[in-house]
């Protein structure tokens, strides 16, 4: 959750014409919903419904981290300069804002202290952060339902290839589809892809548990969404000697806003399946 004081908050309402329930000149809820799915990668209307735009704001700040609130404020300045609501009234506390935002996105050099080695890979290299979350966004903005999963699955084969971690595309085994799989530590981590925008049911992991069910009993899963899975399906797999662990979408824009490996996120996610049970432990709690 981030921190605001009361001058902070107060800027952000003035500067942003929250008064009266709205936000700047954000008409409709679609129109907004589409801003903000640039942001993050739930609906923002599902997670906060029957609230006024400005409210939504209000309530985001309350609960996201520094990198998130430093980012849609950030976004918010972008679309006042592009449709040209800087003006010589607000100018001053938009340079304020601006600052702002830099400062809670440059909290990230603070969360990076603890992770090992954000930034390396096995082939040596510099991963381009930036590159992966634009390409990250871009799937996102595919009107075609279809083209989005196929982007998806392109997408994290990619990624998986950009940390060395030897990824098989897509395949077809004798009764049924696997949509990938890569090499961790030695151990092969076969990958289920859920581009859906609809929380995930516990059917999607019944099904994933059942594919892994049916390989050899040393490989372990990856299932990786776009929305969030139902908590009472994540409940129903932990302490259940599971193979697999959940990832979000969310959780790799975090990745790369932080600039950490990918290597040391799945590590410690099946280092918590292993000693814990948990089949899903969020970004914002691996230490």
């Amino acid at each position: 959750m981030a921190k605001l004081n009361f001058d902070e908050k107060r800027l952000i309402e003035v500067t942003f014409q929250m008064q009266g329930g709205y936000v700047l000149d954000f008409n409709s809820n679609r129109e907004f919903s589409e801003f903000m799915s640039d942001i993050v990668s739930y609906d923002i209307y599902g997670k906060y419904p029957g609230l006024s735009k400005a409210k939504i704001i209000r309530a985001f700040i309350n609960d996201e981290s520094d990198a998130y609130v430093g980012k849609l404020i950030a976004q918010l300045i972008k679309h006042m300069y592009d449709y040209g609501l800087v003006n010589s009234d607000n100018k001053a506390n938009v340079e304020k804002l601006s600052e702002f935002a830099r400062k809670r996105l440059g909290r990230v050099n603070e969360t990076k202290a603890k992770f090992q080695k954000p930034n390396d890979t096995s082939m040596g290299k510099t991963t381009d952060y930036e590159a992966l979350k634009s390409n990250l966004i871009k799937i996102h903005q595919i009107s075609s339902r279809q083209e989005r999963g196929y982007a998806f699955e392109r997408f994290i084969n990619n990624i998986f290839s950009e940390f060395g971690l030897n990824p098989r595309a897509s395949y077809r085994a004798e009764h049924d589809q696997i949509d990938g799989s890569f090499i961790l530590d030695g151990h092969t981590v076969l990958v289920e892809a859920k581009y859906k925008e609809h929380i995930i049911p516990k059917n999607d992991l019944v099904i994933f548990n059942n594919k892994l069910s049916t390989k050899s009993h040393f490989s372990k899963g990856l299932f990786l969404t776009y929305s969030e899975v139902d908590k009472n399906a994540i409940a129903e797999y932990n302490n259940h000697s599971s193979r697999f662990v959940i990832m979000t979408v969310e959780e790799l824009f975090c990745m790369c806003e932080y600039n950490i490996s990918l290597e040391y996120i799945l590590r410690k996610k099946f280092r918590a399946l292993d000693e814990e049970g948990v089949v899903f432990k969020p970004f914002s709690k691996i230490q």
